[in-house]
């Protein structure tokens, strides 16, 4: 409890000091920003190369080539195509020319935006005439920055630039103005609203984020780029989200866009990147147990001159936690350059660096006294079992990539995407180990562990559409490379004596730890691969095929034991749409995965990698103006080849023979109501079971897996006051449940469902005074009651209490 108040003013300080450097720094750049912007206006004609074909990619391109945001519902363009257009001419002709013969019209606006309408004919009393039905999709194109809460398109799930509705997956994506309404202050409380996704290991856990989706556990992409995993899941990158453009969940098998992963999917973490229009901002953000931050974001072009763009975003944050001697640090910073030397060139450079330390909220305790009654009483959410002299968990992380993008005369685009990730994590804990029969005092365990991973990927594809009879083709060519080094170090030994929980004493010298793991793996992956969007009609089919050359050594130094592992996988996907004049699109496809997995047979083989596949079905829909969407399917994931230690410790080696299987349904729907009204409405039901398993283990046949609710649902409104006396003033309000699960797979720890509040203010200064147009309030709550609950349970030993109340106010400037 010392640092937590011998600390305050101190922090207290550096956050005032932080807020006056950034408004000293915002300062500074408007006005050449601002003389950016007046450059930018007075430009009129661009050099245009689009190539006759759909003009849905039509459309893409030619937003990116004219520095417009295109609005558009996919449906309004599905079927139709283009003859093109080329040559340096205003974007107004330019767009004129692309739509001719279409039947669709357009209209500016803004300066910013360009919007296609659907003209519908009538017959007018004088005669024919033409009415025209104007489209305004509230999302601002296919990929990148979006207003609201609809996306309506993810590079994710087929790397190109495809509608949503014309996937045959399920993706959800979290915009970034879903991450600042809901105040998430990790990726984890950023999903939350999401069906099916669920936290691995509880909510509490300030570290990692470690979700699981339809099951299973999901990989995180950054920018495309695989994010390190190491097989003690300790050397993690945790990627600050307010440094996000978006979050795409991509649900089931996902290998054959990216190699080597889970059946439960996969999570693509999209960084913001330079913008052709200035953005300025600066905030400050205050909360419980002390939170305070700063945080600024600068983007637009230099000097100018749109060839040239930038971004820089930073944020500083100092806080205590809800437990006793918790506090968490965060130091961020996130560069950005953007070369455009034409309308078909463009090189982004991007890259972060971020410093973490944290005492976390998520701390082990028994279940006796959490989960369950313990004769002593109740053990309370702010219990810190550790000791606090020694433990700590220090995390430092870096990223650095380009994304380069080329467009040749004849219409075919190469893109290719390298980055390097890496990450040095040391912790120290405490955990307690045995409960006394009387549950009130606990032996302690002292650890540590360092961990160090970095991965580099290099991703290259070449895409370009054709005809052949009466059937378009989308063709994606690709080739991908990764390299993941990983190393787990660890120690630990036991305290003497034992702890009352009920009355903690600290201060005990930790004991002289031994060395007990000593772990290190170098993982390469080749891959080919390629995709065809077949379009004939109002059917869409997407068929996909990979294949991979995955190559393994690891050594275990305290065991003696080393391991080589070569193989080679072939992953597809193969599904299709049907787009209906009314906006639905029923869906089927049939995705399949692998994962490689270190270790021996008992014969001293190599052991075969994970393989998942996912039968998935359901309909989609989008309305004509974009302003709803919804999805529901139905699954079924199988999980083969999960291993299992061998019970006979003389033959050694792992046994590979289990199966799980899990089937579901998930509804999600998103709407803007009315121009005042937002709704966020999902549901997830979903049947776990172990099917087969290895020798040893057959009791666990029928069992559920580990933290997989049956039922999960999650509603969000959002009403804004547009005219009146509240003009400006924005409520909205969310519930989260969470149906029960269990935290082992004997399926003897059963923990509740819960259900939580969650609530968010904002106000507007400048909606009705000129004068302070720019700047906003907002006040966001979590766990609004905070009702205490048990997120997790790893076993009797070791239960974790879920997140309590946040609090958080922020005030934000942007000029």
């Amino acid at each position: 409890m010392g640092r937590e108040n011998g600390n305050r003013r101190t922090r207290f300080l550096k956050g005032r000091a932080l807020a006056a450097a950034l408004m000293t720094t915002a300062a500074a750049t408007g006005l050449a920003v601002v003389t950016a912007q007046q450059a930018m206006a007075q430009e009129q004609r661009r050099d245009f190369s689009i190539p006759a074909g759909p003009l849905g990619p039509a459309l893409a391109r030619f937003g990116q080539q004219a520095m417009l945001q295109v609005t558009y519902s996919p449906s309004v363009a599905s079927g139709k195509n283009t003859a093109g257009v080329s040559g340096s001419m205003s974007p107004e002709e330019a767009i004129s020319r692309l739509l001719a013969g279409s039947g669709l019209a357009y209209s500016f606006p803004n300066a910013a935006t360009v919007a296609i309408s659907a003209a519908t004919a009538t017959v007018g009393p004088e005669g024919d005439s033409t009415l025209l039905q104007t489209i305004t999709l509230r999302g601002t194109g296919l990929l990148g920055p979006t207003d609201g809460y609809i996306a309506s398109g993810a590079y994710t799930a087929t790397k190109t630039e495809t509608p949503l509705i014309e996937v045959p997956q399920v993706v959800n994506v979290i915009t970034r103005d879903q991450i600042e309404a809901q105040g998430s202050q990790s990726v984890t409380q950023a999903t939350r609203y999401a069906p099916g996704v669920v936290p691995g290991f509880g909510d509490s856990d300030s570290r990692n984020d470690v979700l699981q989706s339809r099951g299973f556990f999901m990989r995180q992409n950054l920018n495309g780029s695989r994010l390190p995993y190491g097989a003690y899941s300790s050397a993690f990158l945790k990627i600050e989200p307010y440094g996000l453009e978006r979050i795409d969940v991509l649900k089931g098998p996902s290998s054959v866009m990216y190699g080597q992963n889970l059946p439960g999917g996969l999570i693509d973490l999209t960084t913001k990147r330079p913008t052709p229009d200035p953005h300025r901002e600066i905030a400050v953000e205050t909360g419980n147990h002390g939170r305070l931050q700063g945080m600024f974001d600068f983007s637009g072009p230099l000097g100018g001159d749109e060839r040239f763009q930038y971004r820089l975003t930073g944020l500083s944050r100092d806080a205590d936690g809800r437990i006793d001697f918790g506090y968490e640090r965060r130091d961020f910073i996130a560069p950005a350059f953007t070369w455009q030397p034409n309308e078909t060139t463009s090189l982004t450079v991007f890259g972060h660096y971020q410093r973490d330390e944290t005492i976390s909220d998520y701390v082990a305790l028994p279940a006796a006294g959490t989960l369950l009654p313990n004769p002593n009483g109740e053990l309370p959410v702010t219990l810190y079992p550790g000791e606090p002299g020694h433990d700590g968990y220090e995390r430092e992380q870096s990223s650095i990539g380009y994304d380069f993008r080329h467009e040749f005369a004849n219409g075919w685009r190469l893109r290719q995407n390298l980055q390097v990730n890496s990450v040095d994590v040391d912790t120290k804990a405490t955990p307690t180990a045995f409960l006394d029969p009387t549950q009130r005092y606990a032996t302690r365990v002292a650890t540590r562990g360092l961990a160090a991973a970095d991965t580099v990927t290099i991703d290259t594809n070449i895409q370009g559409e054709f005809t052949t009879g009466g059937v378009t083709h989308n063709l994606l060519l690709g080739f991908d490379y990764l390299r993941l080094k990983d190393s787990y170090r660890f120690a630990s030994n036991l305290y003497p004596g034992q702890f009352d929980l009920f009355d903690p004493v600290y201060g005990v010298t930790p004991p002289e730890l031994i060395d007990r793991i000593d772990y290190r793996m170098k993982r390469s992956q080749v891959g080919v691969y390629v995709q065809d969007q077949m379009r004939w009609n109002d059917w869409i089919v997407t068929a996909s095929l990979r294949g991979d050359r995955v190559r393994a050594d690891s050594s275990e130094a305290m065991q003696g034991a080393q391991f080589s592992y070569r193989d080679t996988a072939l992953t597809g996907r193969i599904g299709a749409v049907y787009l209906m004049e009314n906006g639905f699109a029923p869906f089927f496809s049939y995705s399949t995965s692998f994962d490689p997995v270190d270790g021996v047979t008992p014969q001293g083989g190599p052991l075969k990698p994970m393989e998942g596949e996912q039968i998935e079905a359901g309909v989609k829909y989008e309305s004509a103006d974009g302003s709803r969407m919804l999805s529901l399917s139905t699954y079924q994931i199988t999980q083969q080849n999960i291993t299992a230690p061998n019970p006979d410790p003389v033959q050694g080696g792992f046994l590979q023979t289990g199966e799980a299987r899990v089937r579901g349904f998930e509804l999600e729907g998103k709407a803007e109501l009315t121009p005042q009204l937002s709704l966020i409405a999902s549901y997830a039901y979903t049947d776990s079971k172990v099917t087969k398993t290895n020798g040893g283990t057959e009791y666990l046949a029928g069992n559920e897996l580990i933290m997989v609710p049956d039922h999960q649902a999650a509603l969000w409104l959002d009403y804004g006051f547009q005219a009146g006396p509240l003009q400006g003033l924005n409520l909205a309000g969310g519930v989260r449940y969470m149906g029960k699960s269990f935290g082992d797979a004997q399926n003897t720890v059963e923990v509740g469902g819960q259900t939580l509040l969650d609530a968010a203010v904002s106000y507007d200064f400048g909606s009705r005074n000129p004068r302070y147009e720019g700047l906003t309030l907002r006040v966001t709550g979590n766990n609004l009651l905070d009702k205490e609950y048990v997120g997790y349970c790893q076993s009797l030993q070791q239960c974790f209490y879920g997140q309590g109340r946040t609090l958080a106010a922020t005030l934000k400037y942007q000029w």
